[in-house]
């Protein structure tokens, strides 16, 4: 009876139009719709990769949180106002990286650091010390890790994968390289839409009904994951060499070029966010 009412739960959910929550493969489609379609589409992936690996450097080299959380607004305004992208998608995306980050950020507070101890806890006999370093190290972290991750999330909501790697290509990185990327770009949806489908006929079949039935099922989802994506990598490259493919990836290289205003405006706020930075190293802002 437990089993019946689980199955026709997970049958409403499926093939009834009950709203489900946002699935990978889904995730995956709207990145690639919303890089091709924001508000910034048209305008030179050149100056956005600028743009990206600028903010990214420097935030993730600042010795002080200040210039993090500056990158991190500046790349999320340009997100929500000038790319247009929804706030509700950009939210979904960030969510389980700062959850990840914060609680990492929280290990390396509570137990890293060897100077001052900021307070000391006696725990089943043992004495562990805080330290002050320790949280002032895990604070930094995390803030220079999400203003980093908010600049590639910039990149990736308003740029194709294909642009980027034209302008990797022009930058004279080896060709191999860079087919190798579009490849596994390509694949990572693949990969994830071959787990959505056997995930999704193993909840048909009452597969994770219970503890046990989850631990199996999840093991054969696994063990078949491999296989079956190979099998459709296989049959991928076959069709490849069918269009006749012959180690070279074509894609059409029309590309906007980039705004020399636009190029040296970054370059003067790069230079002073990294102003920023020493100036708030000197004055101990941490």
């Amino acid at each position: 009876m437990r089993e019946e009412k689980y199955l026709l739960v997970k049958t409403k959910q499926l093939f009834r139009g009950r709203r489900r929550p946002l699935s990978h493969v889904n995730l995956s489609s709207e990145i690639d719709r919303y890089a091709y379609t924001n508000a910034l589409s048209k305008s030179s992936p050149a100056t956005k990769l600028f743009l990206a690996i600028s903010l990214l450097l420097i935030s993730v080299t600042s010795p002080t949180p200040v210039v993090p959380i500056i990158v991190f607004l500046t790349s999320s305004t340009l997100i929500l106002y000038s790319a247009k992208i929804p706030y509700r998608f950009y939210l979904k995306l960030l969510w389980y990286p700062i959850i990840i980050i914060a609680i990492t950020c929280v290990i390396i507070a509570l137990f890293f650091g060897y100077q001052e101890p900021l307070t000391e806890i006696n725990l089943l006999g043992l004495r562990w010390a805080v330290f002050k370093d320790g949280i002032t190290l895990g604070i930094n972290i995390f803030f220079r890790v999400a203003g980093g991750l908010s600049t590639q999330f910039f990149l990736v909501l308003t740029t194709p994968m294909t642009s980027i790697l034209l302008i990797i290509r022009k930058a004279r990185v080896p060709t191999v390289l860079i087919e190798t990327s579009l490849l596994v770009y390509r694949y990572i949806f693949v990969f994830i839409e071959v787990m959505e489908t056997m995930h999704t006929a193993q909840e048909l079949r009452l597969g994770y009904s219970g503890w046990l039935k989850k631990i199996r099922s999840t093991s054969l989802l696994l063990g078949n994951l491999f296989i079956r994506t190979l099998e459709q990598g296989e049959r991928t490259f076959t069709a490849m060499n069918a269009r006749g493919y012959d180690g070279n990836i074509r894609v059409l290289e029309d590309l906007p070029k980039p705004s020399k205003t636009a190029l040296a405006g970054i370059t003067l706020f790069a230079v002073t966010l990294a102003v920023t930075a020493y100036l708030t190293m000197n004055m101990g802002v941490v």
